[in-house]
Parts: C-alpha cells; structure tokens; sequence
C-alpha cells in the first residue's frame, strides 16, 4: 500500500471516530454554550443550586425541598441551577418575597441561569403583585417545587 494511500485512509478513520466520539460537558462549555440561556451540566442531584455571583462564584446555598426563606443567599443570588430530579415536582417557582409570595420566575429542571447580571431572567409570573417584570439577579426571596412552569 502506497503512503499516500495509507495517510488517506488513516486520515478517514480519524474523521469518523471524531464524529462518533460524545463530547464531555466540560467541553461543550468550552465551546461556548455558557452565553446560552441555560446550560445542562451534570446528572442531577435533587437539589436547587444558587451561587452568590455568576458562574458559581461567591457563596452556594442548595435546597432539596421548598424554602420560606432563603437565608443567607436571601436577595443575593447570581447564578441559579435547577439540578432536580426529572418526573413531578422538577420544576421551580423562584418568588420576590418570603413564604412564596409576590411575582415569580420559573426554573425547569435541568436548567442553569448562570449569569442573572445579564437583566435577562425576570420575574415574568404573578401580573400585578410585587417586583413583577423586575430582574430576579438579587431578587429572590423563597422557592416552590412544582410540576411544570406555567403562566399563573
């Protein structure tokens, strides 16, 4: 077989395992899908990741139920991962104010909002209550976790 030949073929066979090949997370973030509006990471974990500045930075706090008030990360949160479990109660209602109450934002499971900064994720639930169509980038006060994000 003449070098060309060989350099051809093992050329081809290098092109087809790159197709093939799956591409790891961390990867797929390098390649740029950290500005899209929400980025699935890791297999999930049953928990409501929330980080006092954007890209997990500062302080994490995590809840694996529902929270009244979110304490320390109250009114303080930059990036916002909803790494539930898939099935019932995977989605999460992020509110305005303590115990569940004023307007609200919705978080499907899987989903990252890894930059808040940014003024694109607003409180677009609850027409007429407190902060409704405000950013929710050091905004939230409390969570719910529900079945669906919905208009309500």
């Amino acid at each position: 077989m003449s070098i060309k030949r060989l350099l051809t073929v093992a050329a081809s066979a290098a092109a087809v395992a790159a197709l093939f090949s799956p591409v790891s997370s961390a990867s797929a973030l390098d390649a740029g899908s950290q500005g899209t509006k929400s980025a699935q990471l890791a297999s999930a974990d049953g928990y409501l990741h929330v980080y006092t500045q954007p890209y997990g930075g500062g302080r994490e706090c995590k809840w694996s139920g529902n929270s009244n008030d979110w304490g320390s990360c109250r009114n303080l949160t930059s990036d916002i991962w909803n790494n539930g479990y898939a099935g019932g109660l995977d989605a999460v209602d992020l509110y305005t104010a303590l115990n569940a109450g004023g307007a609200h934002a919705c978080i499907s499971q899987g989903d990252r909002w890894i930059d808040t900064t940014t003024g694109e994720y607003r409180f677009t639930y609850g027409s007429g209550l407190e902060q409704f169509g405000k950013s929710v980038n050091n905004n939230i006060s409390s969570h719910r976790w529900v079945d669906y994000c919905s208009q309500g």
